[in-house]
């Protein structure tokens, strides 16, 4: 009969052990360089604040539209369709916000329609509207209204579908995302509080808003007004200052995307009209969107205050 060596048994045993242990160790370390290299692309500046509260720093987010371009009416470079294309997830808005997605081929299964969940509240418009808006030239407004993040309540729906994406996507992390989902959360509907806390104050005004871009926002806090096609950077005609100046009322107050350019100002100064800047925030600008968002309602509490009525 052979005599088994049990010294070479352990030996071996341990070897295979260890050979195993080293195996995890490098699909381990595989996987770590597989997610520092991963990216995900928002198409706006919203769901580019939404997906990096939710990750922190272990995943880039990237957001492909110049600062200097609405996210809106941006359309992709070759470039930037690779970088599409290679994303582990693309985060759109939805309500026909990315006039470019069906040029473009992309899996499926990496888009995520953020608002899709909350279609049924999504704002229908009545008409097509075309006109020019900064350096893209003429574009139209028509189909669904799509700054649906004004609604704050939207803005949470689009959040958490963010944070389903990113569990689905790294199931692993999905603790952390649903702490950071929490956070998030929390301070959105802040941000609800504070807009209809100024609504309040607003109701009864009369309102106008620079670019049809308010609807949601409207709807939500209940500030009806009318919409202008006015740009902060470009002066308005004469005639569109004269029939701006038949409608005024005592209360009104005029709501701008940006800070208006200095003779703008200006002019509604000699026409007795007050305005504040309520910034959408669809592209960044050097803070991040909720602290946009915080400054919004900061300078409705300042009109507010001031309007002494």
């Amino acid at each position: 009969m052979r005599t088994i060596n049990t010294s070479l048994l352990l030996g071996m045993a341990l070897l295979m052990q260890l050979t195993g242990c080293g195996r995890e160790q490098a699909q381990q370390q595989q996987q770590g360089i597989a997610e520092t290299a991963a990216y995900i692309v928002a198409v706006n500046n919203p769901l580019l604040y939404f997906a990096r509260r939710l990750t922190g720093d272990d995943i880039e987010v990237r957001l492909l539209a110049p600062e200097d371009i609405d996210p809106a009416t941006w359309q992709p470079t070759v470039a930037d369709v690779l970088q599409l294309q290679g994303a582990e997830l693309v985060l759109l808005n939805g309500a026909g916000y990315s006039s470019w997605l069906d040029k473009i081929a992309i899996s499926s299964g990496k888009l995520v329609a953020t608002s899709e969940a909350v279609q049924d509240s999504w704002i229908e418009l009545s008409d097509t509207l075309t006109h020019s808006h900064g350096p893209v030239g003429e574009h139209a407004h028509g189909g669904y209204a799509f700054t649906t993040w004004m609604d704050m309540s939207l803005a949470r729906g689009q959040a958490e579908a963010v944070a389903t994406a990113l569990q689905q996507r790294w199931p692993r992390r999905s603790d952390a995302i649903a702490a950071n989902l929490a956070a998030l959360s929390a301070d959105i509907d802040g941000l609800d509080d504070g807009y209809r806390q100024q609504a309040l104050s607003l109701a009864g005004r009369q309102l106008i808003y620079s670019h049809p871009v308010y609807q949601y926002f409207q709807r939500r806090y209940q500030l009806p007004g009318y919409s202008l096609h006015w740009e902060p950077g470009a002066m308005p005609t004469e005639q569109q200052w004269e029939a701006l100046r038949q409608q005024l009322s005592d209360t009104a107050l005029f709501i701008w995307e940006g800070e208006p350019a200095a003779p703008i100002v200006e002019r509604m100064a000699s026409l007795g009209l007050e305005f504040v800047v309520l910034d959408p925030a669809a592209n960044t600008s050097g803070k991040d969107w909720l602290a946009v968002q915080r400054e919004n309602i900061a300078r409705l509490s300042a009109a507010n205050k001031g309007s002494g009525l």
